[in-house]
């Protein structure tokens, strides 16, 4: 079943264009419903991908934070589930594909909704070369004499490839992928809790990570960086919203996102805990350029180690194909909402006549993404993990925003608990995290900074652009309860 089409103004400049083809144009565009919720909790899990996030993201985290590391996971995660909470009852109210952008701009306001839709934009494909930069790392390993740049643009190529298929194959294969991704988290776990070397005391109270000059006790700036990371790296249970417009009852989908974010910091954390108190040559894997392939040939056989390096290939691989199905779903939703000029948006609504994807929207999406792949990871993960922070305000003041207008938080779908604390926890988490990293002006502060341009950018294009267009500008919004299938 299609979305229902929302009811076009008789005055053609209530929508800012020619009512017909405004219509038209909508119709062009549903996304069919054909999901359920242990299909949209696969293609969800994959896009947030725990094993990319540890494996990668985790990468980070471990070179600041060394053997607290599994501290900065629990914090950040426990973080990540109070920001959630706005996000799941935003979702549940407003399920639509444009994810947070269109739940904020629906209930905050269009202008706000804006600069969401510029955070996304700034960092969906930052977190896409960061999975294909990792792909590259560990194909290196086992393969060094590979091009860097050219194997992790490879593996957008045919990540895009397989996104562009109808959304149920899409599922199960990244389903199958997502199984060998959590077989591989399991046995870095493993490994580390049969043989402990490191006391849970000594990894709270005497942590050390590895420094220029040996190991070193990590600096309170490192410290709060790793946290940030580290809930970067725990979030994205809300991607689930994006494929809402494709599921048979959108009106779960705020519930499902707690369900999911609650699991991904347990698959997360414990794999990091697993390093942290298994790892014997502490020097060594600290300080290697990846810890996790170093601590697997220092506690494993060589066949493991190729057994979980292949592992985490599939992991981050199949982070990629779902990832890119994901926000070419945001992308589309774009082309709808008419944030471009008109020929770009009709090609960005354009679905596949066999596949009924939006295949232009999915490829253009990993094309912005290889640009991206040019980048050290050193220099991208700062910038996407307080991007994806700069998001917590904007969602928990809609949320607020919501709860008063009253379109949000009704009994028959998701209401975060205990309102509105973890709405104000989460401002003074993200102003408090902002000074920290802010006082750090190598890695920390060019993130601030990069975010705030962002703003200003997604600011000047809604004013100057967006709201001198005849009739204004409007975000594409169904309640959810017209939204049942």
């Amino acid at each position: 079943m299609s979305i229902p089409l929302p009811e076009v103004p008789s005055d053609a400049r209530a929508t800012g264009d020619d009512p017909k083809a405004r219509r038209e144009e909508m119709r062009a565009g549903s996304l069919q419903r054909v999901l359920g919720p242990v299909g949209v909790s696969l293609l969800t899990l994959s896009v947030l991908s725990p094993g990319a996030s540890v494996l990668v993201a985790g990468v980070d985290v471990v070179h600041r934070a060394g053997t607290w590391t599994a501290l900065a996971f629990l914090l950040g995660g426990l973080l990540t589930l109070i920001f959630t909470l706005s996000q799941a009852e935003l979702g549940a109210a407003f399920p639509l594909a444009g994810g947070d952008y269109a739940t904020i701009g629906n209930a905050l306001g269009p202008r706000a909704g804006f600069i969401q839709f510029g955070l996304i934009l700034f960092g969906t494909p930052i977190f896409l070369a960061l999975s294909a930069v990792g792909v590259s790392i560990y194909v290196r390993a086992l393969a060094p004499g590979l091009p860097a740049t050219g194997t992790a643009i490879a593996a957008l190529v045919a990540s895009a490839a397989l996104a562009v298929l109808n959304i149920r194959t899409g599922a199960k294969l990244t389903g199958t992928f997502l199984v060998i991704e959590l077989g591989a988290l399991a046995v870095v776990a493993l490994l580390g809790f049969a043989h402990p070397v490191q006391s849970l005391t000594a990894l709270v109270t005497a942590p050390v990570a590895a420094g220029p000059h040996g190991l070193a006790t990590p600096t309170l700036e490192a410290i709060v960086l790793a946290i940030v990371a580290a809930s970067y790296a725990t979030s994205g249970a809300g991607q689930a919203i994006y494929f809402s417009e494709e599921m048979h009852d959108p009106r779960s989908v705020g519930r499902l996102v707690m369900i999911i974010a609650v699991l991904t910091l347990l698959l997360e954390f414990l794999p990091m805990l697993g390093l942290a108190v298994g790892v014997e040559n502490l020097r060594t894997v600290l300080a290697a350029e990846s810890p996790f392939t170093a601590f697997i040939a220092e506690r494993g056989s060589t066949l493991i180690a190729t057994l979980v390096t292949l592992g985490i290939i599939a992991a981050l691989f199949n982070a990629i194909v779902s990832g890119v199905t994901c926000y070419g779903r945001f992308l589309y939703s774009t082309g709808r909402d008419r944030i471009w000029a008109d020929g770009i948006n009709r090609a960005l609504v354009r679905l596949h006549p066999r596949w009924g994807s939006p295949w232009i929207a999915t490829l253009a999406v990993a094309a912005f993404a290889a640009g991206y792949c040019v980048l050290p990871l050193d220099a991208i993960v700062p910038l996407v993990s307080f991007a994806s922070l700069a998001t917590w305000p904007l969602l928990s003041a809609a949320c607020i925003a919501g709860r008063r207008r009253g379109t949000t938080g009704r009994s028959e779908l998701y209401r975060a608990p205990l309102f509105p604390l973890p709405q104000i926890i989460s401002m003074l988490a993200v102003a408090g995290l902002t000074v920290l990293v802010w006082n750090d002006p190598v890695n920390g502060r060019p993130g601030v900074i990069a975010v705030g341009v962002v703003v200003v950018l997604s600011v000047l294009y809604h004013a100057l652009v967006l709201e001198r267009r005849a009739g204004g500008w409007a975000l594409f919004s169904t309640p959810a309860d017209e939204k049942a299938g």
